[in-house]
């Protein structure tokens, strides 16, 4: 598409990407009252899907804190990240968007009205509004399951690696594009430090991230480490 592409537009075509790209921009979806600004992720509704979490995997709150935040972060990186490797906009999401109840798998989210937001730095941008997006979310989890910040935003720079690599999966044709957006993206606070892209010839888009935390999931029963923690060996 076209500089000129509208926000829109843009997360029409993220949301074909799938998973956790999906996005309702379904004005009809207003009629709903489950929809809730993302900032009211908190609270007793907050602590009972922690619970949930921790009871499913038979881990810790803290644990359960930490999974059910890169979860949420992989749905904002996923929608931010590839509006901007995609489109080269920035999705207006931290005063906009909507979440409901949901059981399992990636949350739903509602934007009624997508918007862009003006940039002159396309990365810094994009970084800021992640920040400004999950920093309510995160600040809930670390308060209600103490999860140290170093945790919950490596998160965060994990699931903007596992994005590009689903993005390229999907796109080969804009790995120069989305990969040097993505790049660009944890090289900004709060991201800064948290992690770094490298060549990983064994998986198919040759990009891999390693992490500088850990998300906690060797804590889980039989869970062990993600290809990308600080804790993985080689």
């Amino acid at each position: 598409m076209a500089a000129t592409t509208t926000a829109g537009a843009a997360l029409a075509d993220v949301d074909t990407l799938g998973g956790f790209f999906v996005l309702s921009t379904d004005p009809t979806e207003g009629a709903d009252p489950s929809w809730r600004p993302l900032p009211e992720f908190t609270g007793d509704v907050l602590d009972a899907r922690i619970d949930q979490i921790a009871g499913q995997l038979n881990a810790s709150r803290r644990v359960a804190g930490s999974l059910l935040g890169l979860s949420v972060s992989a749905r904002i990186t996923g929608l931010v990240l590839g509006a901007a490797a995609l489109h080269g906009l920035v999705p207006r999401l931290h005063d906009r968007v909507h979440w409901r109840p949901w059981s399992g798998g990636p949350a739903p989210l509602w934007l009624e009205t997508p918007e862009a937001v003006d940039h002159d730095d396309l990365a810094a941008t994009a970084t800021a509004e992640i920040d400004r997006t999950l920093r309510p979310v995160l600040a809930a989890i670390r308060a209600q399951a103490a999860v140290s910040d170093q945790v919950l935003w490596g998160n965060v720079a994990s699931s903007v690696g596992g994005a590009l690599r689903m993005i390229l999966t999907d796109r080969p044709r804009e790995a120069t594009r989305a990969t040097a957006t993505a790049r660009a993206v944890v090289a900004n606070p709060p991201l800064l430090g948290l992690g770094e892209f490298r060549a990983e010839p064994a998986h198919p888009t040759g990009i891999g991230f390693g992490r500088r935390t850990c998300c906690l999931f060797y804590q889980v029963p039989g869970g062990g480490t993600c290809g990308d923690c600080v804790l993985a060996s080689g």
